[in-house]
């Protein structure tokens, strides 16, 4: 393990922000509109209340990310700012071991990718199926719609939360990003800036945030030239559609999907929309297979204990009867029957 941060051995104080290393150009100017800095700490809670308190923080979702599990005494402080399109977050929080599930990713509306740049600690483990470890200096891409185990020191690090749609139009596809670790110039590059960055936060108007959003993105994309094990393959125009389709019906998933409104939405044809879901059978398909698969993960979590017609309101089904003929037809049994059998320890290929 390594040596535990300095934040980690100051009992009982609070820190604050020294304007000492501000340029002094910058800290004499005070900003019209000041960037908003949304700041959380558990340090002035019970030791016994840290963990719990931070676990159910509503942000960046209600729901909880990922399932956590502190490896020592619990504390953490997080700063974060919107920078145009992206989040940049500085966060100090003691060791912990982290796990993404398949589960945990088909009940979430939640698949940014995300760049975590280790200032101080450790971190290491599987990105499904991807081996990494993060030392201090390295930066490594997180995408949140893979699973993912690691474990981490107590640690200080930037993160830059970036929106799926914004992460595929800079650097799509995506596929070989989810564990990739960058380290030495093209990763201390981008420590500089972030160090840059967060100094001057509190100095710099609001209408200059979009800015330092770019820069940061364009620093990627430098960082990247090098250390991708090959060039990214550039999608066609019906994949690119698909994408943006995908991210639509997200959104519609619980209610009406029409192709007319999507056509609306997307600025397409109905032709062009139907030949990028080809591959899927069409879009109502491709609708009803995500619909009939989120609603199988929610019946096999001994968690919920909600009823069938329920469940089918959920995800976007007309009624439980509706809903419980579609299941049968793709699993070969009804919800309830299915519900049965995994209670009762069975799992039945889906």
């Amino acid at each position: 393990l390594c040596r535990r941060p300095r934040w980690l051995r100051r009992e009982g104080r609070r820190e604050v922000p020294s304007q000492s290393s501000v340029a002094s150009d910058v800290a004499d100017r005070q900003p019209v509109t000041p960037i908003p800095i949304l700041r959380y700490s558990t340090e002035d809670l019970p030791p016994e209340d840290r963990y719990r308190a931070w676990f159910l923080r509503d942000w960046p979702r209600t729901k909880p990310i990922y399932q956590t599990e502190p490896t020592e005494p619990f504390n953490t402080r997080w700063e974060s700012a919107q920078l145009g399109d992206l989040i940049f977050v500085h966060t100090e929080i003691t060791g912990m071991r982290w796990e993404r599930r398949a589960q945990d990713i088909r009940l979430s509306d939640f698949d940014p990718v995300i760049v975590n740049m280790m200032i101080e600690g450790e971190a290491h483990g599987d990105m499904d199926g991807r081996p990494f470890l993060e030392t201090a200096g390295d930066l490594h891409f997180h995408d949140l719609a893979r699973p993912s185990l690691h474990a981490s020191t107590a640690s200080r690090t930037w993160s830059l939360v970036l929106p799926r749609p914004l992460a595929e139009a800079r650097f799509a596809p995506l596929d070989d990003l989810h564990g990739l670790v960058i380290r030495g110039t093209a990763a201390a590059v981008l420590f500089a800036y972030a160090e840059h960055v967060h100094t001057l936060l509190p100095k710099v108007d609001l209408a200059e945030s979009d800015r330092l959003g770019r820069v940061f993105l364009d620093l990627l994309g430098v960082a990247l030239l090098d250390s991708r094990t090959q060039a990214p393959r550039r999608l066609n125009a019906d994949e690119i559609l698909r994408q943006r389709a995908i991210g639509e019906i997200e959104r519609r998933l619980g209610g009406e999907v029409s192709i007319s409104g999507l056509m609306a939405v997307l600025g397409v044809t109905r032709n062009r929309l139907f030949a990028a879901f080809q591959p899927d059978g069409g879009v109502q398909a491709y609708v009803m297979s995500e619909r009939l698969e989120r609603a199988r993960v929610t019946l096999g979590d001994p968690l919920f204990k909600d009823g069938i017609q329920n469940l089918a309101l959920r995800f976007g089904f007309s009624d439980s009867s509706h809903f419980s003929r579609s299941f049968r037809k793709r699993y070969g049994m009804t919800p309830r029957d299915y519900r049965h059998l995994r209670a009762a320890g069975d799992q039945p290929e889906a």
